[in-house]
């Protein structure tokens, strides 16, 4: 096999983490917007919005588009474009259907579903203005699912980053407008935000798919007959494909829903006002964890592209390229998330005042920046095992996880000593069993080597390494700026920290001799420029 074909996984999540990081900077840079203006408590009823959100886009949308990425995989490996096709235009009105009737269900019992679950009233709004971003993003997950099929990155690639740009400038001006109404406008504001970036999202893919659509599917032009093709079949066939997977991917948001159930209230439980129970929860949910989700935009941008590489290698039966898409992509995984988690574990304080002008959240951060690592681990083994069709395994154990989740969270967060630490100690907790628990299947399913030295004992050095700079740079990096009397000295120092310390963290790398030539040129536009370079001084293999 020749390299090229083996690295195309790694090709197309390179895409789409480009994109996402566009997104995810995006998102930040709302966030620390919204959360200037309507602060902690406001953020606290924008982010209560979310977890019913998506738990029922979830049921909407979550299976459908992996399953349709795995099968339109399978046909396309065995040449069989018409299956391909029907399968598709199925799943697009599967999705349309489930993701009305879905979006009116969450329309009608938002006020219900506010007195059940005892959140603030003024979370009602919010979860009324995001209710129709669930129609909108159902069909917009069918497209993507469709062109990851294809192993095609580039629409959802682009689709993502447009999503994004227009639900940043939608929130920003609705909250600036709302907020003198009221902190329960202001978040619905922001929650309609969703709705319109879908929108956009939406239009873009729909313009590219039909703009290909006769280039990819030719017999169209010849008005061959695809009746043939039972629609029923296929529906069960994405069904049972789709369900496990559904019921897995619940599990995150039901995760997120357990926090909001548990965690305000459990506060109360320690001693905490509501006022003071919802700003910790804003903490914990709209500041700590947006930071660990921001590091494995990359692991989901594996996930994403592992399904139809491991789908199109399984259908062909080649299990070498199995263990080889398998291996890089673990590799990957830790080579990213371990500095992540390390550097927000030890800048914790500075990144939440300097980013959100929150420095309290630097509490659950702490505890909760080691589950970077672990979700990082859980994503990309469940892309593989969705890829190779054993999609109940990955549900099973992330359910697992969750369950751990709940019982600490439900313990510890109203003993005072702990409080909103508590709350991230299950969440890293449950990632954990649920990554662990991943690893044993895919060990299993794919007979992959586990090479402790590549994928564990040199990474823990290059970040021991990066841990020693961040600790004596940052310290004396401060007292020096402080001593010439630097204006934004604080900021300049941690920023600086950060940056270099990426540097020293792939110096340490390539002196380890972990960093290929084939990592480098898969980096856009100067990836190959630097391998060349790296390897005409001797550094990389």
């Amino acid at each position: 096999m020749e390299t090229k074909n083996k690295n195309n996984f790694i090709k197309g999540a390179a895409i789409l983490t480009a994109a996402g990081m566009a997104a995810r900077v995006m998102g930040f840079g709302y966030r620390v917007i919204l959360t200037r203006i309507i602060g902690a408590e406001g953020m606290g009823l924008y982010q209560m919005a979310y977890p019913i959100y998506t738990i029922l886009l979830v049921v909407s949308r979550s299976g459908i588009p992996v399953a349709l990425a795995k099968l339109i995989a399978d046909r396309i490996a065995s040449n069989k474009k018409k299956e391909a096709y029907k399968i598709f235009i199925v799943a697009r009105r599967m999705s349309l259907v489930v993701g009305m009737l879905v979006s009116i269900i969450m329309a009608l019992s938002a006020k219900p579903l506010i007195n059940i679950l005892n959140l603030d009233p003024r979370a009602y709004y919010a979860v009324l203005a995001i209710s129709p971003a669930i129609l909108v993003v159902s069909i917009m997950a069918s497209l993507r699912g469709f062109f990851q099929g294809l192993q095609d990155m580039v629409p959802t690639a682009v689709s993502q980053v447009s999503e994004q740009f227009i639900r940043m400038i939608t929130m920003i001006l609705l909250v600036i407008f709302l907020a003198p109404y009221g902190l329960e406008y202001a978040a619905a504001g922001a929650s309609f935000g969703a709705v319109t970036g879908a929108l956009g999202g939406l239009l873009i893919l729909f313009f590219i798919y039909y703009k290909r659509r006769d280039n990819i599917f030719d017999f169209l032009a010849r008005g061959d007959d695809i009746q043939n093709l039972k629609s029923m079949s296929i529906v069960r066939r994405i069904t049972a494909l789709g369900v496990p997977i559904t019921l897995g991917a619940l599990v995150m948001p039901l995760m997120s829903l357990v926090d909001l159930i548990f965690v305000p209230n459990r506060l109360q439980t320690a001693g905490f006002l509501i006022t003071e129970a919802t700003e910790l929860y804003g903490m914990f949910s709209a500041v700590a964890m947006p930071l660990v989700n921001f590091p494995t935009i990359i692991t989901v941008s594996l996930s994403a592209s592992l399904v139809p590489s491991i789908a199109e290698a399984f259908a062909k039966n080649k299990m070498e390229l199995i263990k080889y898409r398998v291996q890089t992509s673990l590799r990957m995984a830790v080579l990213f998330a371990l500095p992540a988690s390390t550097g927000l574990y030890l800048l914790a304080l500075p990144i939440t005042d300097i980013i959100f002008s929150e420095p309290g959240a630097a509490v659950p951060l702490r505890f909760v920046a080691w589950g970077v690592f672990f979700i990082a681990l859980q994503q990309t083994t469940t892309g593989i095992l969705n890829g190779i069709g054993k999609t109940s395994i990955p549900a099973r154990n992330l359910l697992i996880g969750a369950l751990i989740n709940a019982f600490i969270n439900y313990t510890l967060t109203a003993i005072p000593v702990f409080g909103i630490r508590g709350a991230a100690l299950g969440t890293t907790t449950g990632f954990a069993l649920a990554a662990f628990l991943n690893i044993y299947y895919v060990k299993k399913e794919s007979h992959f080597v586990f090479e402790l030295k590549t994928m564990i004992l040199k990474p823990i050095a290059a970040v021991l390494a990066m841990s020693v700079f961040i600790k004596f740079a940052y310290y004396y990096g401060l007292k020096l700026l402080n001593y010439y009397r630097i204006q934004y000295a604080y900021q300049i120092n941690t920023f600086s920290v950060i940056i270099m310390a990426v540097f020293v963290y792939f110096a340490a790398l390539l002196l380890l001799k972990e960093i290929k030539y084939r990592d480098l040129v898969l980096i856009p536009l100067v990836g190959r420029k630097l391998a060349e370079f790296l390897k005409k001084i001797n550094m990389l293999n």
